[in-house]
């Protein structure tokens, strides 16, 4: 006999067939864990042959004694004994570079004879030409103390900073005192046409040959020479 299409539908379903799946659950053993306490260590027998030592591990053998644990000292920290690591560094460079203690004093603002903004500026260097220049701005760091000077050279307004520290740098002079004191801790204005004072190459020379005079030697700089007279036409 031929089953009826309701009979066809349940066959055919999916969740007709899943369903006997879904009962059937497989059954699951229960285990039943035993409670216990704390394993008890049970101490070796004072009276144990010593042939029977090699076989117990060496940390158990009544012949071994107690290890003593070696505690050390801690490492004195860095932050204690040195606790201002870049003042002592830089000391220690100063005194390296400038062990006269010269140069620091000629860039101290509490100097009254020392170098200030507006003052000329001659600078030797161990390898290169002099150069000079009227001072623009100093900037004071320590080791890194460092000052802008401006000159012209060939009618081309230049500007070089020196390192006041630098090994390079045999010597720094000051060849003319300004006038007045400045109003201002930079000189950038020097840069405009309006303020520019040109060159200071006569002002060096004439510096260099005073001080030649007084020394009783001959000049040696930029200009130093005698100028020549000019040609009558």
């Amino acid at each position: 006999m031929a089953s009826s299409p309701s009979n066809m539908r349940q066959i055919l379903c999916w969740r007709s067939l899943f369903r006997d799946f879904q009962n059937h659950k497989p059954q699951r053993r229960s285990l039943v864990t035993i409670q216990r306490g704390p394993v008890q260590k049970l101490d070796l027998p004072p009276d144990l042959p010593k042939q029977y030592w090699s076989q117990l591990p060496a940390r158990l053998r009544p012949d071994q004694g107690k290890r003593e644990i070696i505690i050390h000292k801690p490492i004195p920290s860095r932050a204690q004994t040195c606790k201002d690591p870049v003042s002592e560094v830089s000391s220690s460079q100063m005194a390296l570079l400038d062990p006269t203690g010269a140069r620091k004093r000629l860039f101290d603002y509490k100097n009254p004879e020392g170098v200030k903004v507006g003052d000329i500026l001659h600078t030797t260097f161990k390898t290169g030409e002099p150069f000079s220049g009227v001072v623009m701005s100093i900037k004071s760091r320590g080791v890194d103390t460092s000052v802008l000077l401006r000159n012209h050279l060939t009618r081309i307004g230049t500007e070089m900073q020196v390192k006041v520290f630098s090994p390079l740098v045999q010597s720094m002079e000051v060849a003319q005192k300004a006038l007045k004191r400045k109003r201002r801790a930079r000189l950038y204005y020097l840069r405009k046409p309006k303020h520019d004072i040109g060159s200071v190459d006569k002002i060096v020379a004439q510096y260099l040959r005073q001080r030649a005079l007084l020394m009783g030697g001959k000049a040696k700089g930029v200009g130093a020479g005698r100028l020549r007279p000019s040609k009558k036409k």
